[in-house]
C-alpha cells in the first residue's frame, strides 16, 4: 500500500498532480517511506510539472519520487535538477546467455544449445523478458527444447529460410524467391518480421565483408556466420548498400499501412532485378582506363592549345570545352511508372479509399526530369482537384516514389481522353432508366446537385 504507481500518459493533468500533492502528506502505513512510481512522466502538461515542483523542492521526510521515462531529453531542466538519474540499459546478449544456461541447469532443463541465443535475441536486451519466453518454451515444449520450437513459438525466421532467400537474392533468382514469400506467409509469419530478420541478416553479411567476423558483433551460431561469409563474398559493398536501402524503404511503407504481402512482394522482386553495382573503389580503379578507351575511340583530335604570349611558356590557356553533352534522361522510366500505378492505386486503397478511386481514374501520360504526369478526362476537373490537395497529394507522392524508389512528383492533367469504361458482362449492364426506376431518389440527387450519370452497373 506504500508503493503508488501512476501512468503519467493517463494521468497528465494538473487536476491528477495536485491529487498526488494531498496525498503526499500523510506517513506510510508499513514500510519506511511511501514511495510514488510515475511512468512516462515526460507526458505530464506543463502545468502539471509546475504544480509538482514545489513538492519536489520541500518534499515530505517519508516520500520518495521515482520518476521513469524513454525521453529523458523532454523533462523540464527544472524538474531534472531536482533528480538523481540513473541510465539503463539494455542488457548484453552474452550475459542474458550466461544466465539462462545458469537458470536451465538449476531447474534441470533440456535445451539444445542455440536456443539460449535465439531467446536472447528476442528478449530485446531485458533479463525478464528472457526468463519468460524460457519459462514458456520449457512449458509447451514435449522433452528436450529445441531451435525450432523458438521459431515457430515467437514468429521468428530461421536462419536456414534467410540464408536460401539471400541465396535466391544473390543469384537474381525472382522466381524462387516469390516461392519462398509466399511459403514464409502461409506458415503464418509476419512480411514486416521476415523484412527485419533479412535486413538483420545482410547487416552481418555487410560486417563480415568489411573483415569483422566476431561472434560479439553476429549474435549468431557458428556455422551459420560460416554460411553468411561464404554468401558475402558474392556481394560487393555497393550491392550491400542497395538492399539494405531497399528494404529498409519497404519497412518504411509499411509503417505507413500500406498492404505488407504486396510490399514485401515487391521489395524481393526490386532485388533480385537489381544490377550489379561495384563499389566506388572500384569505379575509381576503373576511371584511367574508362577515360582512355573513350580517348581512343569517340572523343574527336583535341587541338594543340594556344600558348599565351603575355604568360610564362608552359602556361596554357585551355580551349573552352565543346558542348557534346547528350539530353540526361528522365530520372525514372514511365514503362516503370505505368507497371508501379496498378499498385499505388490499391496501396492507397488501403489508407483512403476514395483518393484510391480517383486515381484509379488517371493514366500515367509521360515524365519529365522527376516529375510525372497522370492524364484525367476533362469532365473529371473534380478529381484533379482533390488530388491537388496538398493533405492528398503529398502521401501519393511518397508511396509512388517509394514504389519506384526514387522521388517523384506528381501533377494531375486534363486530356480529352473519355473516361474509362467498365467491362462488365452484357447482362450486368443497367441503362440510366432502369437505374432511376430502381432508384427514385437517384432523380432527386441528379436535380438537386445538376448532376449526371457517369457509369453504372447492376452491382453498384
Amino acid at each position: 500500500m506504500d508503493v503508488i504507481e501512476i501512468d503519467g500518459a493517463s494521468n497528465r493533468g494538473i487536476d491528477e498532480i495536485r491529487n498526488l500533492r494531498d496525498s503526499v502528506k500523510y506517513s506510510p502505513s508499513k514500510g519506511r517511506y511511501k514511495i510514488y512510481i510515475i511512468d512516462e512522466v515526460h507526458m505530464l502538461t506543463t502545468e502539471a510539472f509546475n504544480a509538482l515542483l514545489k513538492t519536489l523542492e520541500e518534499p515530505p521526510a517519508h516520500v520518495k519520487f521515482i520518476f521513469a521515462t524513454t525521453e529523458p531529453h523532454k523533462l523540464p531542466a527544472t524538474i531534472l535538477s531536482r533528480c538523481q538519474r540513473f541510465d539503463f540499459r539494455r542488457i548484453p546478449i552474452r550475459d542474458i546467455v550466461e544466465k539462462l544456461k545458469e537458470l536451465a541447469r538449476e531447474e534441470k532443463l533440456d535445451i539444445e544449445e542455440d536456443v539460449f541465443l535465439y531467446v536472447a535475441k528476442a528478449s530485446e536486451g531485458s533479463m525478464r523478458d528472457a526468463e519468460s519466453i524460457l519459462d514458456q518454451l520449457s512449458s509447451f515444449s514435449k522433452g528436450k527444447v529445441k531451435l525450432a520450437d523458438v521459431t515457430e513459438s515467437l514468429g521468428m525466421i530461421g536462419q536456414d529460410t534467410l540464408s536460401t532467400a539471400a541465396g535466391f537474392i544473390i543469384n537474381k533468382d525472382t522466381k524462387g524467391i516469390l516461392s519462398l514469400v509466399a511459403d514464409v506467409l502461409n506458415s503464418g509469419k509476419d512480411a514486416k518480421q521476415f523484412l527485419m530478420d533479412l535486413v538483420g541478416y545482410f547487416r552481418n553479411a555487410m560486417i563480415i565483408k568489411a573483415g569483422i567476423s566476431s561472434e560479439e558483433f553476429m549474435d549468431l551460431p557458428k556455422e551459420a556466420i560460416g554460411n553468411i561469409k561464404t554468401q558475402s563474398q558474392s556481394l560487393s559493398q555497393g550491392d550491400f548498400f542497395y538492399i539494405i536501402n531497399v528494404i529498409s524503404n519497404s519497412l518504411k511503407m509499411i509503417k505507413q499501412l500500406l498492404p505488407e504481402r504486396i510490399v514485401l512482394e515487391l521489395c524481393v522482386i526490386k532485388l533480385t532485378s537489381r544490377d550489379s553495382i561495384a563499389s566506388i573503389e572500384e569505379i575509381l580503379s576503373r576511371l584511367p582506363e574508362i577515360e582512355k578507351h573513350a580517348k581512343d575511340h569517340h572523343s574527336p583530335p583535341t587541338p594543340t592549345p594556344a600558348v599565351a604570349p603575355h604568360r610564362a611558356p608552359g602556361v596554357v590557356i585551355p580551349e573552352k570545352p565543346r558542348n557534346n553533352t547528350p539530353n540526361i534522361a528522365s530520372a525514372v522510366e514511365i514503362s516503370r511508372v505505368k507497371d508501379a500505378w496498378p499498385i499505388l492505386v490499391k496501396a492507397m486503397a488501403v489508407k483512403k479509399m476514395s483518393i484510391s478511386t480517383y486515381l484509379s481514374e488517371g493514366e500515367p501520360d509521360s515524365v519529365s526530369g522527376n516529375v510525372v504526369s497522370i492524364a484525367f478526362p476533362r469532365q473529371l476537373n473534380f478529381h484533379r482537384e482533390v488530388l491537388e490537395e496538398k493533405q492528398n497529394k503529398e502521401p501519393v507522392e511518397a508511396a509512388l516514389s517509394q514504389i519506384l524508389d526514387t522521388p517523384v512528383k506528381l501533377q494531375f492533367i486534363a486530356t480529352d481522353r473519355e473516361i474509362k469504361k467498365p467491362q462488365p458482362e452484357e447482362s450486368s449492364v443497367i441503362t440510366r432508366d432502369e437505374l432511376k426506376k430502381k432508384e427514385p431518389i437517384i432523380n432527386t440527387a441528379l436535380d438537386i446537385f445538376g448532376g449526371k450519370i457517369l457509369r453504372s452497373t447492376r452491382n453498384a
